[in-house]
């Protein structure tokens, strides 16, 4: 048997109602050359059914008692033979070309390790929400990675060896396990988004989507990871100064960066380039768009008062400064 290039890999817990269409396309991709591997995690709906209606070489059906999203994606990482791994959720779509476009990049530059690209929300009926055009400069998405998960977990393709090197999803997190991924392989030149929607993801609203069902943990879970990513590039930041710093750019804990926020960031962004090798103009870059998002940041907040505002301001002058000495 010859051994795929990628294998599409999609850990399965019940679902059953948008698995047919899951599958279809999967197995309707303009690329095939891969394995679909799909974990059965303990299903008490009959998705065997389902998986016997498919008459294709490729799907390869692994049953097991439930052990949870993480250690069944890392059982499969064991078990897959693509030198490529791409994720699929089961209640989501891949469009056609998509394994093709991911593939194309990876094998055009050795370099990369992960390669994701734009993607839909949709609802239960497949109507589009909201489409999400992901940051494409690769430094500043690995800024904005330091704060929140930047890609879609069903959309992403990565290469295997890099993801094994990393030591696989944490095994301690049941979720947001991908942000904390994503966070320990990322560099300054690995990452890449296809400028195109590649793929569909299905927000339901009836509770028993793991996003909406454990909200509150995989929201504690991604403050964690942040705040890890945040205090290695500012070792002096506090749990509380991460909320400070993290204020710029999410909003679920503090609805405005403070002042003492935005001397925090400058000198966290200081960190990020010495950490990630980020020198010259591409430092100069990075600290002007970073600038400019406080600024956006400060014209929104109308609660601010004149003497607020003009300490801010000052923080801007010595930002500038910093970016004409890099």
């Amino acid at each position: 048997m010859s051994i795929p290039k990628v294998t599409v890999l999609m850990s399965i817990f019940n679902g059953l109602e948008y698995l047919p269409e899951a599958m279809h396309s999967i197995l309707s991709q303009s690329f095939d050359d891969f394995e679909f591997l799909i974990i059965n995690d303990g299903s008490t709906d009959p998705v065997g059914q389902i998986f016997q209606e498919f008459h294709d070489s490729r799907i390869i059906v692994l049953n097991q008692d439930n052990i949870g999203l993480t250690r069944s994606l890392n059982r499969g990482l064991l078990l897959a033979r693509g030198k490529y791994v791409a994720r699929m959720d089961s209640d989501d779509l891949s469009l056609p070309g998509r394994l093709e476009a991911q593939v194309r990049e990876l094998e055009c530059d050795s370099r990369l390790d992960l390669v994701a690209g734009f993607f839909d929300i949709v609802d239960e009926h497949g109507h589009t929400i909201e489409r999400k055009e992901l940051i494409r400069d690769p430094i500043y998405r690995l800024w904005r990675l330091q704060f929140h998960n930047n890609y879609g977990h069903g959309s992403v393709m990565f290469r295997k060896k890099a993801v094994l090197e990393a030591g696989r999803y944490n095994s301690d997190l049941a979720y947001a396990q991908d942000f904390d991924l994503w966070s320990r392989i990322s560099k300054r030149d690995n990452t890449k988004i296809i400028p195109q929607v590649l793929y569909h993801y299905r927000m339901v609203h009836h509770g028993t989507q793991t996003s909406v069902s454990h909200y509150d943990t995989q929201l504690a879970n991604a403050i964690m990871i942040s705040n890890r990513s945040l205090m290695s590039c500012n070792r002096l930041l506090t749990d509380f100064d991460c909320e400070e710093v993290r204020a710029l750019y999410w909003k679920f804990q503090r609805e405005h960066v403070s002042v003492k926020g935005l001397s925090l960031v400058a000198w966290t962004l200081e960190g990020f380039c010495r950490r990630f090798s980020i020198e010259g103009k591409s430092k100069s870059e990075l600290f002007k768009r970073v600038a400019l998002d406080a600024i956006e940041e400060l014209d929104n907040d109308h609660s601010l008062s004149q003497r607020e505002r003009i300490a801010m301001v000052g923080e801007f002058s010595t930002w500038h400064e910093e970016c004409s000495g890099s």
